[in-house]
């Protein structure tokens, strides 16, 4: 299967960008532009595109969400070959596998200007690059959502801060209130080198700076499957000229013209060739199957519409479409079952005796984390790997609401009995006092070693799951409240004596205390 790439360079397209206003990272926007083709070269099916995209901000790291939607030219020329939708008229799965045919891919180059509205400028350029695969066909809207995690120093190159001019980004209007905001951002004017330290910091920095991104110098380049195109000019020339001779009764003539030297399979069997006597064909069952699966697609029951695709693409393998199908639908499962983002791990605790599984954070929510999300951070020993701490119970609340909102996931604080069964090692639990062992040294920084500070996360041994500082470095809210007021922490602190770190002990705040003693860590339910 040859792949052809194509480039649409900004003298055969215009593009048009519209942004949306930015919400704590959150760009949307769009961008449009129209195919055009070589003379004597092939000439695709796609007419015009719109791609409709999301830039966001996750926990620090950059994310896209990415669909595009396309419209179709009346007729292709592929491998020297034209046909027009109106000529396949007569045969419904013709029409069909021409409804199905779609891009490979698109790989869109462009670049980024950050505008801010403070300074009324724009203050910084990137370019870019978006690669799209598994495209919907030709008029479709609907799509599972599928982010795609970037890199700052991958994903965004030739980096220039500075006011500029959106006609000419990269060349710095000299500009000193703008020089000034750089400065109390520990930013400053000019071209942006990717090796040197700080250059993810940097970009996030203007992230947070900007209002409104507008997208310019956009080209595209496509890919396509010239097999899908080929098969559609073949199967009807031949169908075209077996009937012709079939109505001249000349069968074996008929029989030669669809069968002999063909470069794809046929549709039909030899042992059916009086069948062609009617323009009927013989896969009223995958188009059944097809129908019935597009029907659930467009209802996002992308579960049900699966399972579907399997029997298309099993009734008929010459079909790329319900391959794909198949593929993007377990692409986007299995980015939701994901649990992890960034460095926020958890881990899989399998439920007993009342308690469901559910998932418990590997490690106590870190300043480096907090930050990320809150902007801010409010703990009194200060360390990007050190948990944070001075959070209220309220104040945690309001982190998973933001992280839950970054995310489109379902954090939340852990209840006590979840915390207790967890720290004790769920299923494997070896009765310890403490949260894997019983030798309090070995797995909590507590009174007795942590020179009245906390300590980085995951310094001293897991318990039996594999979670650390269960016990000791920073007690833990958890969501159970004694009254309206209260609630409740569990696990000890850097502060606590060996009697008030065992796993049984807890202690009850308001939910707007505040302590250098307190942290906390998130779960999910299974």
């Amino acid at each position: 299967m040859r792949k052809i790439y194509f480039t649409m360079l900004a003298l055969f397209f215009a593009v048009v960008a519209v942004w949306g206003q930015a919400s704590k990272g959150e760009f949307s926007g769009s961008f449009t532009g129209k195919a055009k083709y070589a003379s004597g070269k092939n000439n695709y099916l796609l007419d015009e595109y719109k791609v409709d995209y999301l830039y966001k901000i996750v926990m620090g790291e950059p994310i896209c969400v990415a669909n595009m939607t396309w419209t179709r030219n009346p007729g292709y020329t592929v491998s020297k070959k034209n046909k027009k939708y109106a000529q396949l008229s007569e045969y419904e799965d013709l029409k069909l596998c021409y409804d199905l045919i779609v891009p490979k891919k698109a790989t869109y180059k462009y670049t980024l200007m950050f505008y801010s509205e403070q300074s009324k400028a724009y203050i910084a350029s990137a370019t870019t690059t978006m690669t799209l695969d598994l495209i919907e066909k030709a008029g479709s809207v609907v799509s599972p959502e599928i982010p795609t995690n970037l890199s700052w120093k991958e994903d965004f190159s030739n980096v220039v801060l500075g006011k500029q001019d959106i006609a000419k980004p990269g060349v710095v209007i000299p500009d000193a209130t703008l020089e000034e905001a750089f400065k109390a951002a520990r930013l400053a004017s000019g071209k942006l080198n990717s090796s040197e330290k700080g250059y993810s910091f940097r970009l996030r920095r203007i992230f947070d700076m900007t209002t409104r991104i507008d997208v310019v110098n956009v080209t595209a380049d496509f890919a396509w499957n010239d097999a899908d195109y080929n098969y559609i000019s073949e199967e009807h020339d031949r169908r075209v000229k077996m009937a012709s001779l079939l109505a001249a009764k000349d069968t074996a003539k008929a029989n030669a013209a669809y069968f002999d030297n063909r470069t794809s399979a046929p549709t039909i069997s030899k042992n059916s060739v009086n069948f062609w006597n009617s323009t009927v064909i013989p896969c009223e069952l995958w188009i059944s199957l097809l129908n019935e699966a597009e029907k659930l697609y467009e209802q996002k029951n992308w579960e049900g519409s699966r399972v579907y695709y399997q029997q298309v693409a099993d009734a008929a393998p010459e079909l790329n479409y319900p391959k794909e199908r198949l593929q993007k639908i377990q692409k986007y499962l299995d980015k939701k079952t994901i649990r992890n983002v960034g460095d926020l791990e958890l881990i899989y605790v399998e439920g007993s005796n009342g308690i469901k599984s559910f998932y418990m954070g590997k490690m106590e929510i870190t300043q480096r984390q907090w930050r990320r999300v809150m902007r801010n951070n409010p703990s009194k020993f200060k360390g990007r790997g050190l948990p944070v701490d001075n959070i209220s119970w309220e104040d945690a609340q309001a982190f998973i609401a933001e992280l839950n909102k970054q995310t489109g996931m379902k954090y939340r604080l852990p209840r006590a009995e979840e915390w207790a069964y967890a720290a004790k090692g769920g299923v494997k639990s070896r009765n310890t006092q403490y949260s894997g062992s019983n030798n309090l040294d070995e797995v909590a920084w507590c009174a007795y070693n942590s020179s009245e500070a906390t300590h980085p996360v995951g310094e001293k041994s897991p318990n039996e799951l594999g979670l650390y500082d269960m016990t000791g470095n920073l007690c833990e809210w958890v969501v159970d409240q004694y009254d309206k007021v209260t609630r409740f922490v569990k696990g000890g602190s850097w502060a606590d004596d060996a009697v008030n770190s065992v796993i049984t002990e807890s202690e009850k705040f308001p939910a707007k205390f505040k302590s250098d003693r307190i942290g906390f860590r998130v779960c999910q339910d299974e």
